[in-house]
């Protein structure tokens, strides 16, 4: 049995500012605007296990921890029973108070209610 899986990867930001050197595992994810996604990232090797994901936070000038190096504070574990058969995707989703949560799907990742509601109330 393999120790990891391969999937196509979308991040989505609920953050209201830019981010950057998104790390995904080691795997570099590019960079989101606010409220953004990264796009579609294919062929990411995702092991099983403990994941990590860090980020560099952006912004204007002067806005208060511009550059600061950023980590998940929840912990988020994908083992191969979490993973229903026919996946091809996995949505990563980043939120204001620094957690992550992934999701799994046979077509395009979207966002989730969580994000949905974020990206809703900044109107």
């Amino acid at each position: 049995m393999q120790d990891y899986t391969v999937l196509d990867v979308e991040a989505f930001s609920n953050l209201d500012r830019p981010i950057s050197d998104i790390m995904f595992n080691g795997e570099d994810l590019g960079v989101m605007n606010k409220y953004g996604g990264t796009g579609l990232i294919t062929g990411v090797r995702i092991p099983f296990g403990v994941q990590t994901l860090t980020w560099t936070l952006g912004g204007p000038e002067g806005t208060p921890r511009n550059g600061e190096h950023m980590k998940i504070k929840n912990t988020l574990i994908i083992s191969p029973e979490q993973i229903p058969a026919g996946t091809k995707y996995l949505g990563l989703h980043l939120y204001p108070d620094d957690t992550a949560e992934v999701t799994f799907s046979d077509s395009m990742p979207e966002r989730t209610a969580r994000g949905k509601k974020i990206k809703a109330a900044r109107k």
